[in-house]
């Protein structure tokens, strides 16, 4: 009798496990039903926000601005190629590709096509800034990135270097990257010597440097032609600036 009823207690103490381990098992399948559930919703509102990039390319503009606002993202044009495929003015590539997805409000950039290329680049070395751009617009180009340096070469606001070089007609890229003359690093020039030079000369190549000349006396100088420099100042080597004025004695 007494071993019986130990089994039976055993029985009862067991069956309360099992319940107790059913009912543990009953909440944490709910536990993870739920979480699943949460995670899944927060998936569908996130996707709820975004939209699928269509295909732009070989659309124009106008075009792509438009079917972009529908879906409501926005256009943003981030550079111009040369293109032999595409036509002048149509999409040529964009960022991101079609078919991935995008949230609301955000840009698409988009490549914009030059159409084919029908201008060599033109020689700037020793042109101004502003002339450089005009040459440029004029064959489909455009400036690039323009660095300002001192050079020994080239007069000072003029292009001492340009990138592709001249006559150049390969490549997509349409801009010419520009290096403008700052002038001289040392900042001053040698005196020439200009005696016996006619002064006619001796004033045009002055005033094309740049330099000042002052006021020009003449004297009679016998066995030397007329108009001819005869004295100068400042002296041969003497260090020349900018802002010095020239004096030239001339014969007459």
């Amino acid at each position: 009798m007494m071993h019986r009823t130990h089994t039976e207690s055993d029985d009862v103490r067991n069956s309360r496990w099992a319940r107790l381990a059913g009912v543990l098992l009953m909440v944490l399948v709910l536990v993870i039903v739920c979480l699943f559930s949460a995670l899944t919703a927060m998936r569908f509102a996130i996707r709820g926000q975004e939209v699928e990039v269509p295909n732009l390319v070989g659309r124009t503009q106008l075009e792509a601005a438009r079917i972009l606002s529908e879906r409501r993202l926005e256009m943003r044009l981030y550079s111009r190629r040369f293109s032999s495929t595409v036509g002048k003015d149509r999409i040529l590539d964009q960022i991101p590709e079609a078919g991935s997805r995008l949230k609301l409000e955000r840009g698409v950039k988009v490549l914009l096509s030059l159409g084919e290329r029908k201008f060599s680049v033109p020689d700037l070395q020793g042109t101004s800034l502003r002339a450089t751009q005009l040459m440029l617009t004029q064959r489909g180009l455009s400036v690039g990135n323009t660095l300002y340096a001192h050079t020994e070469i080239g007069k000072k606001s003029t292009i001492a270097y340009q990138s592709p070089s001249a006559g150049d007609v390969g490549g997509s890229d349409p801009a010419v990257n520009l290096l403008v003359s700052l002038g001289s690093l040392a900042g001053y020039y040698a005196m020439p010597d200009l005696t016996g030079l006619p002064v006619e000369d001796v004033i045009k190549q002055v005033r094309s440097e740049g330099f000042r000349l002052g006021e020009i006396t003449y004297d009679q100088h016998p066995g030397i032609g007329y108009g001819l420099v005869v004295h100068q100042h400042p002296p041969v080597g003497h260090k020349l600036f900018r802002s010095d004025v020239i004096l030239l004695e001339v014969s007459q």
